[in-house]
C-alpha cells in the first residue's frame, strides 16, 4: 500500500504543473456570468485572450475549481467565440450564486490525474515518500511487529525504541492540572457526548493489556449511528490566543478509521488528525492554529458515525505554541530483519514503548484531490516526465499514422528526460548490523 503523504504540493499545483509540461494546459479562468442550472460556462477573457473563433474549444476539457460544481470535469460541446460561452455535455451543472473559477485543459484532467498515479508507482524507489509509522507499540516478550503497510516489502530502513512521555509530569502539558493520565477515581474532568466512558483497571495474570500506563485507563464505549466526543476543556483558554494547538493522546483500537484526536477552538469547526489504523495503542496527534479564542479549547477523541465501538484512552498532552508534540529520546534498534510481512528483532522492545519504523514509501495518489504530496521541484520534475511517457504510450496503438509519429515523437522526448534521472533521490540510510 502507498504511504500517506503530507505537506507541500497538492494536486491544485500539480496538475497545471504538469499539463504545462506536456502542453495540455490552457489555463485557469473566471465565470463573468454565473452558472444556471443548465449546461452553460460563460467567460469574456476567452475571447479577449484570442479565443474568439467558434468551435475552437470544442473537445477540450474543462474542471472547475471552486463554487458548488468544485471538482466537476465536462468536455466542451460547442463554443461561442464571440461571447465567450462553453456548452459542455453530460447533465446540467448545478446552480451557482457567484461568480466560480475553472480550468482548461487539451487532455481529460482524470486521464493525467491516472497517469500521475500510474507513475508514482514506476519511479519507486528513485523518488519516494519518507516514511515514519509510530503505529506498533512494545508487549511483554514480543519480538515481532507487522511491517507498515505504507512501506513496501524490503524498504524499511531503520528501527528506533522510543520510551514514554509521562502526560502528568510534563510541565508544559496545559491540561495536567485535569485527570489527563487517567489516574484519578473518577472521569468528571472528561466530557462525553454520545458515549459511556468508564474506568478501566489494570490486572496482573494475565496482565490487563488495555491499561497503557500506570494503574487505569478510560473505557468509551460510542453510541450506535452517533459521532461522538470524549474531551477535557483546556484551562485559561484565552491566554494561547494566536498560538498552534498541538494534542496528542494513546488510544487503543482494533477497529480501523473510527476513532481520531481532535481540537476545537470556541465552536468553530472540528479539526481531526489521522483516523486509527486498529493495531491495538496507537499515539494519535492533532494540531491547528487557534486564531481568535473566547471561551474555550476542546482536545479529545472523536469518534465516526456507526456501529457500536469501543476503544480504550490513556496519556493526553496539549501543547501550545510549540511547532510539534514532546517525544522522549529514541534508542537504535541494529539487530532486525525483516520476513514476509514482519520485522523480526532479536532483543524484546521494552513493554509499552513505542516502535518507530523509518522507511521508503510510495506516493499515493489514491486521494490526490485531497491529499498534498511531499515532493520537492525536481522529483517533480521525473514524476512528471514518467507520467507523460505513460501519456503518449497509451495512444501509440490508437492513433493513425501521422498522430501515431508525433505520438511517438513526444513519448522518446520524455523517455530521453527519464534517462537523465533528473530528480531522482538519494536512498535512505540503513541502520542495521550486518549480521541480522
Amino acid at each position: 500500500m502507498p504511504a500517506t503523504i503530507s505537506s507541500t504540493t497538492s494536486l491544485a499545483t500539480m496538475l497545471p504543473e504538469y499539463a504545462r509540461r506536456i502542453g495540455a494546459y490552457v489555463g485557469s479562468f473566471t465565470t463573468t456570468t454565473n452558472i444556471g442550472a443548465a449546461k452553460l460556462i460563460v467567460c469574456v477573457t476567452l475571447a479577449n485572450r484570442g479565443w474568439d473563433v467558434d468551435d475552437i474549444l470544442n473537445d477540450f476539457y474543462i474542471k472547475i475549481t471552486s463554487g458548488n460544481n468544485n471538482g466537476v470535469i465536462r468536455r466542451a460541446a460547442d463554443y461561442e467565440g464571440s461571447t465567450g460561452t462553453l456548452t459542455v455535455s453530460g447533465s446540467n451543472l448545478a446552480a451557482e450564486t457567484g461568480s466560480v473559477t475553472f480550468e482548461l485543459y487539451r487532455y481529460d484532467p482524470q486521464r493525467l490525474t491516472d497517469t500521475l498515479q500510474d507513475a508514482g508507482q514506476e519511479i519507486f524507489p528513485r523518488v519516494y515518500v519518507p516514511v515514519y509509522d509510530r503505529t506498533n507499540t512494545a508487549r511483554h516478550d514480543q519480538y515481532h511487529f507487522a511491517r507498515p503497510s505504507s512501506i513496501p516489502r524490503g524498504y524499511v530502513r531503520q528501527l528506533f525504541v522510543e520510551r514514554r512521555v509521562s502526560s502528568k509530569t510534563y510541565e508544559e502539558n496545559i491540561v495536567n492540572s485535569l485527570n489527563c493520565d487517567i489516574e484519578a477515581s473518577t472521569l468528571t474532568d472528561w466530557t462525553s457526548s454520545n458515549v459511556t466512558a468508564a474506568i478501566e483497571t489494570d490486572t496482573n495474570d494475565p496482565d490487563n493489556a488495555v491499561v497503557w500506563s500506570d494503574t487505569q485507563s478510560a473505557k468509551i464505549t460510542a453510541t450506535l449511528n452517533q459521532v461522538g466526543q470524549f474531551y477535557l476543556l483546556a484551562p485559561n483558554p484565552t491566554n494561547y490566543v494566536g498560538e498552534e494547538i498541538n494534542f496528542a493522546v494513546w488510544v487503543y483500537s482494533r477497529t480501523a478509521s473510527r476513532v481520531s484526536a481532535f481540537i476545537q477552538v470556541d465552536s468553530s469547526s472540528v479539526v481531526t488528525g489521522t483516523a486509527h489504523t486498529g493495531k491495538g495503542w496507537e499515539r494519535l496527534t492533532v494540531s491547528t492554529d487557534a486564531t481568535a479564542i473566547t471561551t474555550s479549547i476542546k482536545v479529545g477523541i472523536q469518534i465516526s458515525s456507526g456501529t457500536v465501538f469501543t476503544c480504550y484512552l490513556d496519556e493526553a498532552i496539549a501543547t501550545a505554541g510549540r511547532e510539534e508534540l514532546p517525544r522522549a529520546g529514541r534508542i537504535a534498534i541494529r539487530n532486525w530483519q525483516e520476513q514476509g510481512d514482519d520485522i523480526y528483532v532479536t532483543e524484546a522492545v521494552p513493554e509499552n514503548h513505542n516502535l518507530l519504523v523509518v522507511g521508503m514509501g510510495m506516493l499515493d495518489f489514491t486521494n490526490i484531490s485531497s491529499a498534498a504530496q511531499e515532493i520537492n521541484e525536481n522529483a517533480r520534475r521525473m514524476l512528471y516526465n514518467q507520467a507523460a511517457m505513460l501519456l503518449f504510450q497509451s495512444e501509440i496503438d490508437t492513433l493513425d499514422s501521422t498522430e501515431q509519429q508525433e505520438a511517438i515523437n513526444r513519448f522518446n522526448h520524455f523517455r530521453n528526460r527519464m534517462n537523465e534521472s533528473l530528480g531522482a533521490m538519494a536512498p535512505m540510510a540503513m541502520l542495521r548490523n550486518t549480521a541480522s
